[in-house]
């Protein structure tokens, strides 16, 4: 427990470092950052990759992985705005169909993995090529409609200052936060990841919990296309683009590993790095291939800082702390 407690005091100490250094660096570049307003307005543009990267999260824990996230937030995207074509009547029924969608997709990821043993990759990439045929041919190839002013609501508006998708963000965090951490259930899959036989043998029932993974990973990134939804109000195709891999990324920047170590909500810290990293990189006009480099590297040095073997941000506080009280003037 004591080297558990010692790994997430290194790497939340080490994401808070590298977020308020961003964020000093936007607050230079762009005056006026420093402003709740605008601090909020970054944590906001972070909630639909943070909501994803949850799921993410949860897979990766189990030592899998999900490449369709990004097209089950398109499909999200296209349907909601069909479904709905901007009549609030329509929209928990629409919803609530979309999360059981997802839901069923996840799953179907889940069984033939646990089931066929397909590599998580393979049968993810693949499961993301058969809901984008889908969602082009339901389309005929353009999208239509616009979402209700509710999911408008919820995606682009505040309560005061607080965004509304934040709110809806926070929650979801909380819940994480108890059924991955505190429940039974949801810890089951830290054991899946860490080692399937010895978790298996133990009585977790690993084939179940492979599905429920891929059902949560699914309905979170139902979630994030629905937000994602009511920000651009209408239909497009590349919405979801990308949100796969940047997923990933967040889930490892925020401390999770495909063995079972880590921590779920983690990856909102992960998210948010990304967010303001983009940000950064756009404002100093470094071009994509740029974004791609500086991603790789930031992945790189934080997953060292995690390992064990690598630099470890707790000594260097540690070193501090003892310099500081060898240098104290003595009283009296």
């Amino acid at each position: 427990m004591k080297n558990k407690m010692s790994r997430n005091t290194r790497i939340y100490s080490s994401l808070i470092i590298i977020i308020i250094v961003l964020i000093t660096i936007t607050g230079i570049i762009k005056p006026g950052t420093f402003d709740p307003y605008h601090l909020l307005e970054i944590v906001k543009q972070s909630v639909p990759l943070g909501i994803t990267s949850i799921g993410q999260s949860a897979v990766i824990l189990s030592g899998g992985i999900d490449l369709s996230v990004g097209e089950i937030i398109t499909m999200t995207n296209i349907l909601a705005a069909d479904l709905i074509s901007s009549q609030s009547i329509r929209t928990i029924p629409v919803v609530i169909f979309l999360l059981f969608l997802g839901a069923f997709i996840g799953s179907l990821n889940g069984y033939l993995i646990s089931k066929t043993k397909i590599p998580p990759m393979v049968m993810t990439f693949a499961m993301a090529s058969i809901v984008r045929g889908g969602y082009l041919l339901y389309s005929g190839g353009a999208p239509k409609g616009r979402v209700s002013d509710i999911i408008r609501f919820i995606g682009s508006k505040r309560i005061g200052i607080i965004p509304a998708s934040l709110i809806v963000y926070l929650i979801i965090i909380a819940f994480v936060i108890y059924f991955f951490q505190k429940n039974k259930l949801g810890r089951s899959i830290y054991y899946i990841g860490n080692n399937e036989k010895a978790a298996l043998y133990s009585g977790v029932p690993v084939n179940k919990r492979i599905i429920m993974i891929y059902a949560f990973s699914a309905v979170m990134a139902v979630i994030s296309g629905l937000i994602l939804s009511g920000y651009i109000g209408v239909g497009n195709f590349d919405i979801g683009s990308g949100y796969d891999l940047n997923s990933i990324a967040s889930s490892v920047v925020g401390g999770n590993t495909f063995n079972g170590v880590g921590n779920i909500a983690g990856s909102a810290f992960g998210a948010l790095i990304m967010t303001v990293l983009s940000s950064v990189l756009t404002s100093l006009g470094i071009a994509e291939t740029g974004k791609l480099i500086m991603r790789g590297l930031i992945i790189i040095v934080m997953v060292t800082l995690y390992t064990n073997k690598g630099f470890k941000f707790s000594s260097i506080v540690s070193k501090f702390k003892k310099d500081d009280q060898n240098e104290a003037p003595e009283i009296g």
